[in-house]
Protein backbone atom coordinates (compact mmCIF):
# COMPACT_ATOMS: atom_id res chain seq x y z
CA UNK A 1 0.00 0.00 0.00
CA UNK A 2 1.27 3.43 -1.15
CA UNK A 3 1.98 5.95 1.66
CA UNK A 4 3.04 6.07 5.20
CA UNK A 5 0.92 3.57 7.20
CA UNK A 6 0.87 2.26 10.52
CA UNK A 7 0.78 -1.20 11.82
CA UNK A 8 -2.39 -1.84 13.98
CA UNK A 9 -0.15 -3.21 16.96
CA UNK A 10 1.51 0.28 17.19
CA UNK A 11 -1.64 2.11 16.59
CA UNK A 12 -3.73 0.12 19.38
CA UNK A 13 -0.77 0.62 21.81
CA UNK A 14 -0.78 4.53 21.17
CA UNK A 15 -4.70 4.18 21.54
CA UNK A 16 -4.42 2.70 24.49
CA UNK A 17 -1.81 5.21 26.20
CA UNK A 18 -3.91 7.85 25.16
CA UNK A 19 -6.88 6.67 26.65
CA UNK A 20 -5.64 5.06 29.77
CA UNK A 21 -8.22 5.36 32.77
CA UNK A 22 -11.12 6.01 30.29
CA UNK A 23 -12.79 2.64 30.84
CA UNK A 24 -11.90 -0.60 32.92
CA UNK A 25 -13.64 -2.38 30.04
CA UNK A 26 -11.63 -2.39 26.57
CA UNK A 27 -13.06 -4.14 23.46
CA UNK A 28 -10.99 -4.36 20.57
CA UNK A 29 -12.49 -5.45 17.06
CA UNK A 30 -9.42 -6.86 14.94
CA UNK A 31 -11.10 -7.03 11.16
CA UNK A 32 -8.23 -8.88 9.51
CA UNK A 33 -7.72 -12.15 6.50
CA UNK A 34 -4.99 -13.65 8.51
CA UNK A 35 -5.74 -15.75 11.31
CA UNK A 36 -1.86 -15.26 12.64
CA UNK A 37 -2.24 -11.94 13.00
CA UNK A 38 -5.33 -12.09 14.92
CA UNK A 39 -4.30 -14.27 17.48
CA UNK A 40 -0.89 -12.05 17.61
CA UNK A 41 -3.04 -9.69 18.48
CA UNK A 42 -5.08 -11.20 21.40
CA UNK A 43 -1.48 -12.01 22.50
CA UNK A 44 -0.31 -8.81 22.47
CA UNK A 45 -3.17 -6.97 24.47
CA UNK A 46 -3.76 -9.93 26.76
CA UNK A 47 -3.67 -8.46 30.33
CA UNK A 48 -4.36 -4.73 28.97
CA UNK A 49 -7.69 -5.00 27.13
CA UNK A 50 -11.26 -7.27 28.10
CA UNK A 51 -11.51 -8.96 24.88
CA UNK A 52 -9.75 -9.03 21.80
CA UNK A 53 -12.15 -10.55 19.04
CA UNK A 54 -11.27 -10.97 14.87
CA UNK A 55 -13.61 -9.80 12.36
CA UNK A 56 -13.09 -10.44 8.08
CA UNK A 57 -13.37 -14.03 7.37
CA UNK A 58 -16.83 -14.49 8.18
CA UNK A 59 -16.33 -18.28 9.26
CA UNK A 60 -16.71 -18.99 12.98
CA UNK A 61 -13.85 -20.11 15.11
CA UNK A 62 -14.10 -22.40 17.38
CA UNK A 63 -11.03 -21.06 19.41
CA UNK A 64 -13.04 -18.85 21.98
CA UNK A 65 -11.18 -18.82 25.51
CA UNK A 66 -9.78 -16.32 28.44
CA UNK A 67 -5.92 -15.90 28.07
CA UNK A 68 -3.63 -16.20 31.08
CA UNK A 69 -4.18 -12.14 31.57
CA UNK A 70 -7.85 -12.34 31.44
CA UNK A 71 -8.46 -10.79 27.97
CA UNK A 72 -11.33 -12.97 25.96
CA UNK A 73 -10.32 -14.00 22.89
CA UNK A 74 -12.19 -15.61 19.52
CA UNK A 75 -10.39 -15.59 15.91
CA UNK A 76 -13.55 -14.86 14.37
CA UNK A 77 -16.99 -14.17 15.28
CA UNK A 78 -18.62 -15.55 12.06
CA UNK A 79 -21.21 -13.90 10.39
CA UNK A 80 -24.57 -13.31 10.54
CA UNK A 81 -26.59 -14.12 7.15
CA UNK A 82 -26.88 -16.99 5.13
CA UNK A 83 -24.81 -20.10 6.07
CA UNK A 84 -25.54 -21.52 2.58
CA UNK A 85 -23.78 -19.13 0.53
CA UNK A 86 -20.13 -17.90 -0.37
CA UNK A 87 -19.36 -15.50 2.77
CA UNK A 88 -23.01 -14.26 2.50
CA UNK A 89 -23.28 -14.28 -1.51
CA UNK A 90 -25.03 -16.47 -3.52
CA UNK A 91 -22.84 -19.63 -4.21
CA UNK A 92 -23.08 -19.36 -8.24
CA UNK A 93 -22.59 -16.09 -8.80
CA UNK A 94 -19.26 -16.35 -6.58
CA UNK A 95 -18.35 -19.66 -8.77
CA UNK A 96 -19.20 -18.70 -11.81
CA UNK A 97 -16.69 -15.21 -11.48
CA UNK A 98 -14.12 -17.66 -10.14
CA UNK A 99 -14.24 -19.60 -13.20
CA UNK A 100 -14.87 -16.45 -15.67
CA UNK A 101 -12.08 -14.06 -14.11
CA UNK A 102 -15.04 -11.43 -15.11
CA UNK A 103 -16.88 -9.22 -13.21
CA UNK A 104 -20.61 -9.79 -11.84
CA UNK A 105 -22.75 -8.32 -9.40
CA UNK A 106 -22.97 -10.05 -6.39
CA UNK A 107 -26.73 -10.70 -4.75
CA UNK A 108 -27.15 -11.71 -1.30
CA UNK A 109 -27.95 -14.96 -0.57
CA UNK A 110 -31.47 -15.65 1.63
CA UNK A 111 -31.20 -19.40 2.54
CA UNK A 112 -30.36 -20.74 5.95
CA UNK A 113 -29.54 -17.41 7.52
CA UNK A 114 -28.12 -17.56 10.82
CA UNK A 115 -26.95 -15.12 13.59
CA UNK A 116 -23.09 -15.66 14.85
CA UNK A 117 -21.13 -13.97 17.42
CA UNK A 118 -19.76 -14.50 21.19
CA UNK A 119 -21.44 -13.81 24.92
CA UNK A 120 -18.90 -12.16 26.78
CA UNK A 121 -19.20 -11.37 30.24
CA UNK A 122 -16.59 -9.20 31.90
CA UNK A 123 -16.10 -8.08 35.16
CA UNK A 124 -16.09 -4.15 35.53
CA UNK A 125 -14.17 -3.49 38.78
CA UNK A 126 -10.98 -5.33 36.94
CA UNK A 127 -11.63 -5.03 33.27
CA UNK A 128 -11.12 -8.96 33.08
CA UNK A 129 -13.28 -11.26 31.46
CA UNK A 130 -14.99 -13.48 33.39
CA UNK A 131 -17.03 -15.77 30.13
CA UNK A 132 -16.94 -16.01 26.91
CA UNK A 133 -18.64 -18.06 24.64
CA UNK A 134 -19.68 -18.74 20.81
CA UNK A 135 -23.04 -17.74 20.00
CA UNK A 136 -24.65 -19.84 16.65
CA UNK A 137 -28.63 -19.28 16.63
CA UNK A 138 -30.74 -19.92 13.16
CA UNK A 139 -32.21 -16.62 12.39
CA UNK A 140 -35.99 -18.59 13.12
CA UNK A 141 -34.64 -19.02 16.65
CA UNK A 142 -33.78 -15.91 17.22
CA UNK A 143 -37.27 -13.87 16.76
Amino acid sequence: MPGNIDDPFRCVDAILKERAGFSRVVIVDMHAEATSEKCAMGWFLDGRVSAVYGTHTHVQTADERILPRGAAYITDLGMCGPTDSVIGIERELVIEGFLSQLPRRFEVAKENVILQGIVLEVDETTGKAVEIRRLRVPWGEAE
